[in-house]
């Protein structure tokens, strides 16, 4: 090999080799220091990339684990209150039937009564529970919908019982009957906003549902004087509705005639004067309009046909030959005066049928135009009358405050009502059932509870007949109109991903326990505590409903969080699979490349020593 200084092949060589080794050094120290074998997107372009999005998947699934924990510690804080107002109810139940018992005195119940009331007012505490700052079970959080009516269905009375049906020829669901005498009574006992309203009825031959239910809404009227004012300030304002839109039909018909009328004369005017709408000129080159020229035309007809009779008489009489050529004459002038007459009245004619032609579609269409609008006017009276009809008679209804309507219904159907989110709601089987229904929507108007009791002339309470006639239970529940607070918990990586959860009203008011102006459910008699015991099994109803959502729901929450775990163990596994360094691997790689580093190392040193060789030949 030849000795050169200038380019020592040999270390530049070496140095390079030295210098891969030492980056390959380099890049097993990073993979050992930080566990992982693809640092950086140099490393892995694709790899890198693919494992940045598993790491945000990783992320975000253990944020919405977190999320769905957080939903389920809520959902936990919800079920405990309602817990807490399904045992208050049960206590409450036991206590209404104690009162029940004509073992005690009304000093007794009294004491009860203090009892319950302390009981509903903790039912009030327990529905203003909150979570992070949130109120949950006091109606706050409800999902979009519209009020609904109290339902109360009767399954066990035969299918083909309707409102017309003699109480004496009741059945059952076997078709057998109920055995009710004329000599009977029938208790119907119901309580609204925490107000019970009680009534006994003399069965007899004629007495039917409808009349029942009659007599039972009868006893608002004759226990609120209000009710007489408040259907009369009713009556008022329908009347004056009625006013307001016979005086704005009344003002649109006017309105109509005017219009049609103008059109009329618009039309009769165009004619007159002899002017097309569209702007035609009819005017004659004098300057005089086409009915002035047609008259002067007609004159002028006239008076050249009577001045051409005499001319051909003077011609037909005259012997001497210059008269003859004179009357000739005349007689020729004439008729082309007359003929030019005529031409002309025949062209202002024409021009006149024009201008009529042309007037009587825009006559027609401003006629229609008016008839259009007095329509259009008169719809728009209707529909407010109908709409200040309709005020009328909800502020007649707002007017009776905590007085319920004066009218029930009772219906016979497979259909038992619509639901808050306003679908049709059926009888659990499918058949025909008797329901009786509130006449208005709301909380302030539900039927918190309806009993019916059968004694017969001893007093004796017919417990096999009340066992049937009695079973009336709440198919749909009342619900005030409410907008959309539902709860949304975001429970996966993608938008959307969420579990919507609606917590009804668990306030006494809803649960049909207490008036809005603070009137509790009342024990304070025998008949009372006795319609209590009914108010309570639906209030239990309602509350044990909640339970079951807010369980089925947290049930779910917890299949969630279980399945977002394993989604993110299997997505970080997958994610170590392509990021994670293998250790034994690296450490031997490093082992390899440190090795051959320090050989480089000691080749480069006997590299440079070659050229140092050269000295010994320049001495």
């Amino acid at each position: 090999m030849a000795m050169v200084v200038k380019n020592n092949m040999s270390a530049v060589k070496t140095l390079n080799v030295l210098n891969a080794n030492s980056a390959a050094l380099a890049k097993d120290l990073q993979q050992v220091a930080t566990g992982m074998k693809v640092n950086s997107a140099a490393d892995d372009n694709s790899g890198y990339a693919i494992s940045e999005r598993m790491q945000v998947r990783i992320r975000a699934l253990e944020q919405a684990d977190q999320n769905t924990q957080n939903g389920a510690n809520m959902l936990k804080v919800a079920e405990g209150a309602v817990s807490s107002t399904v045992d208050i109810l049960k206590t409450m139940k036991e206590k209404a039937i104690n009162a029940a018992n004509d073992s005690n005195t009304d000093a007794d119940r009294a004491t009860i009564q203090k009892e319950l009331d302390q009981s509903i007012d903790q039912i009030d505490d327990n529905a203003l529970i909150t979570y992070n700052s949130k109120t949950l079970v006091d109606g706050s959080r409800m999902a979009k919908g519209v009020a609904t009516k109290t339902s109360l269905t009767n399954q066990s009375l035969s299918e083909d019982t309707k409102g017309s049906t003699k109480i004496i020829d009741l059945k059952n669901r076997n078709g057998e009957g109920l055995n009710i005498q004329t000599t009977d009574t029938l208790t119907v006992s119901y309580v609204i906003q925490g107000r019970t309203y009680s009534t006994d009825i003399s069965v007899d031959n004629e007495l039917d549902f409808d009349k029942v239910l009659d007599r039972a809404s009868a006893i608002f009227t004759e226990s609120s004087p209000a009710m007489a004012s408040a259907v009369a300030t009713r009556d008022g304002k329908i009347a004056l509705a009625a006013n307001t839109r016979d005086n704005k039909i009344s003002v649109a018909w006017n309105d109509y005639l005017d219009s049609t009328e103008l059109a009329r004369t618009n039309y009769q005017e165009t004619i007159d004067n002899g002017l097309s709408p569209t702007g035609y000129d009819t005017r004659t080159r004098t300057g005089i309009t086409l009915k002035e020229a047609i008259a002067e035309a007609e004159a002028d007809v006239e008076n050249y046909t009577n001045l051409l009779g005499r001319a051909q008489g003077y011609l037909d009489g005259a012997t001497n030959p210059d008269d003859v050529q004179l009357f000739q004459d005349m007689v020729t002038m004439y008729n082309g005066r007359l003929s030019t007459a005529r031409t002309q009245l025949a062209d202002f004619n024409t021009a006149l049928q024009e201008a009529r032609d042309h007037a009587t579609p825009i006559r027609d269409g401003a006629i229609q135009d008016a008839l259009d609008e007095y329509t259009q006017k008169e719809t728009e009276a209707k529909a407010e009358y109908e709409q200040a009809k309709n005020t009328a008679i909800q502020e007649y209804q707002d007017t009776l405050g905590d007085i319920f309507p004066y009218d029930l219904s009772i219906e016979t159907s497979n259909v038992v009502g619509k639901d808050a989110a306003g679908d049709t709601v059926y009888t659990a089987n499918g058949e025909n059932a008797i329901t009786i229904k509130s006449m208005t929507a709301g909380l302030k108007y539900q039927i918190s509870g309806l009993t019916f009791s059968v004694s017969d002339s001893k007093g004796q309470i017919k417990k096999s007949v009340n066992s049937v006639l009695d079973n009336f239970n709440e198919s749909v529940r009342a619900f005030n109109k409410s907008n959309d607070n539902a709860i949304n918990l975001q429970i996966d990586a993608k938008a959307n991903q969420t579990i919507r959860i609606s917590l009804t009203d668990m306030r006494s008011e809803a649960l049909g326990l207490k008036s809005s102006d603070g009137v509790t459910l009342s024990v304070a008699t025998q008949k009372h505590a006795n319609a209590a015991v009914n108010v309570l099994d639906n209030a239990i109803q309602k509350a044990l409903d909640q339970q079951t959502d807010i369980g089925a729901v947290a049930n779910r929450m917890e299949q969630t969080s279980n399945n977002l775990h394993i989604a993110r163990d299997n997505v970080q596994a997958s994610e170590s699979t392509i990021r994670d360094a293998d250790m034994a691997k690296a450490m031997t790689s490093y082992t390899k490349n440190n090795i051959l580093l320090q050989a480089a190392q000691s080749m480069l040193a006997q590299a440079n020593q070659s050229s140092s060789n050269v000295l010994s030949l320049l001495q």
